[in-house]
């Protein structure tokens, strides 16, 4: 067994490589010996066919569903494992954990401190709030054995909210501003459509507190900001809309929506003369903007992935939650909450993005980046086989490749029908090494398959990875 070892500057020098023996570390530094051997035990390339895939029942033709939940149950993305409810399999595990990477980066550039909040809810907070009976049929309740009430939790407001309140005498810097991301739970009368409408989801909430409601508001603006930074990264079409703040309650409210014209659960009116947006509930009494008072309003299906809320005092007040000022005072907080439906990003975003028939994830989120897919068995076998696993190591040595490649090792299928298949899958691309790879150094081939299956050719090792280093794009 050997290690690849790559010495280069990778935008500016070619590609040096040499191969490293296990007898050949014995006259490595101590410092460097321990790198190599790292290298050794956790570099093992990873293979398509070695990985774990369970592809489930496609809906019957007639049915109705998103193709999005079709993709994802064919390529073995989630498990079904009771109505809306799923397992999500490694590969979309991957996905959601990349944008989950996302998410975690836009909130702490607006300082947001990330906690773990239960998901087990006491029934004495939610009674307090008046939610208890407020939320109907929605609430997972349950009792445990001392007959005490809890909720699975759809929402935090209220253990966040007493969580700041026993802090009464505390000497923070305001504002605070909490989030988590974790699995929330509804009781969906009819869930459908994969994670767009299912029972235990993931969703990132934050939670802000703040001293006036100035300064509650100056937050709301870069908490916006920051949504919007999160969907540009994953080059989404969203629109941001007005929005009624319901049951949670408070004065300003903001939905952050997909355009969805075939299944989006929502409408969303904009405005032709001024762009103001706006959902449903807002201009459903008189179909009139707002912002500029014109008529010409254009509505569509949307689904919504975010929303936003201005709560005042409607959670601090009743749970006590307050600050003490200069002279002494204490006061009550003023609040902000913040959701982004994290798995319903994940599959919306696949929904407005794909043709229906192969997935396409936003490049950033695709469980892997790259898919090296070598000659099917036949002559030249080994050194094919030399070939893949060194152009493998040689891409695994780029930092920012690191991890984002997977080999198609389906030997016994053509490589027509493995280009196939990783466009089903949604590798964005895909490194062929075909008899041209044996014959000369420059006889390898890279395909763009979110560009209609673009072909660069006749590149070397040193040439796949520059364009790979120029145009991949992962969460760093």
């Amino acid at each position: 067994m050997s290690v690849y070892i790559c010495k280069q500057n990778w935008k500016m020098k070619p590609l040096v490589a040499c191969t490293l023996s296990w007898r050949a570390l014995s006259t490595l530094l101590p410092s460097n010996r321990k790198l190599m051997l790292r290298r050794l035990l956790h570099n093992r390339p990873k293979r398509l066919s070695e990985m774990f895939q369970k592809a489930s029942d496609i809906p019957k033709e007639g049915e109705t569903t998103s193709v999005s939940h079709k993709l994802f149950l064919a390529n073995g993305i989630y498990y079904p494992s009771s109505l809306g409810v799923f397992t999500l399999m490694p590969q979309g595990l991957r996905a959601l954990q990349k944008l989950i990477k996302i998410i975690d980066q836009e909130m702490e550039a607006i300082g947001a401190e990330k906690i773990q909040m239960p998901s087990l809810v006491p029934q004495r907070l939610w009674e307090k709030t008046g939610r208890w009976e407020a939320m109907g049929s929605e609430l997972f309740r349950l009792q445990d054995r001392h007959q005490r009430g809890y909720c699975l939790g759809p929402t935090h407001e209220e253990i966040v909210t007493e969580l700041v309140a026993s802090q009464l005498n505390f000497h923070h810097r305001l504002p605070i501003k909490l989030y988590q991301i974790t699995k929330k739970f509804r009781d969906e009368p009819l869930p459908h459509h994969g994670f767009l409408r299912s029972r235990e989801f993931e969703m990132k909430d934050l939670y802000t507190f703040h001293a006036t409601e100035e300064d509650a508001k100056t937050t709301y603006e870069e908490v916006l900001q920051a949504y919007e930074n999160v969907l540009n990264r994953l080059q989404l079409d969203f629109v941001k809309a007005e929005a009624d703040t319901g049951l949670i309650g408070g004065s300003q409210s903001h939905e952050f929506h997909l355009k969805c014209p075939g299944i989006g659960e929502d409408t969303v009116y904009t405005c032709n003369s001024c762009g103001y947006s706006g959902n449903k509930e807002v201009l459903e009494v008189d179909i009139k903007c707002p912002s500029c008072s014109s008529q010409d309003l254009e509505s569509f299906n949307a689904i919504e992935v975010g929303h936003a809320f201005l709560l005042g005092q409607k959670y601090s007040k009743p749970l006590e939650a307050m600050y003490r000022t200069e002279d002494q005072k204490s006061r009550v907080l003023e609040m902000g909450c913040y959701g982004l439906g994290v798995s319903r990003i994940l599959q919306a975003s696949v929904e407005v993005l794909s043709d229906g028939k192969h997935i396409r994830w936003p490049r950033m989120i695709a469980p892997y980046q790259i898919v090296i897919i070598p000659q099917k068995k036949g002559a030249s076998e080994a050194r094919f086989k030399e070939i893949t696993e060194n152009l493998y190591q040689a891409l695994q040595s780029v930092p920012s490749l690191q991890g984002e490649i997977v080999i198609d090792d389906r030997l016994s299928i053509t490589i027509g029908r493995r280009v196939v298949d990783a466009k089903l899958q949604g590798f964005p691309y895909a490194v062929v090494i075909g008899n041209k790879a044996v014959e000369r150094e420059d006889g390898l081939e890279v395909i763009d398959i979110y560009a209609d299956c673009k072909s660069s050719t006749d590149l070397t090792v040193s040439s796949v990875i520059d364009y790979l280093c120029q145009n991949v794009k992962c969460v760093q």
